[in-house]
């Protein structure tokens, strides 16, 4: 079964932002209605095929934009 995954862009409580990652079958995927203007899945059909989908998987990543490298640099610096 080929797979495909969906990528959002998120911030959480702190301010500190990361991605939302779904995969879902490639399938699933083609027969969905796609956002317009975006030309992708909604993030509410990419969470419910990852988990409908025995094979499907959610994880976060951090975000590496100048913002949180400038972030995550500070934070080092004032602990150490």
């Amino acid at each position: 079964m080929y797979m495909e995954w969906a990528r959002f862009h998120k911030t959480d409580e702190n301010g500190r932002h990361y991605f939302q990652t779904y995969s879902f079958p490639y399938t699933w995927a083609a027969a969905t209605p796609k956002e317009p203007g975006t030309g992708r899945i909604s993030e509410a059909a990419a969470l419910a095929y990852s988990i409908i989908c025995a094979a499907g998987w959610q994880w976060q990543t951090p975000c590496h934009c100048v913002e949180c490298t400038i972030t995550a640099k500070s934070a080092q610096r004032s602990t150490a």
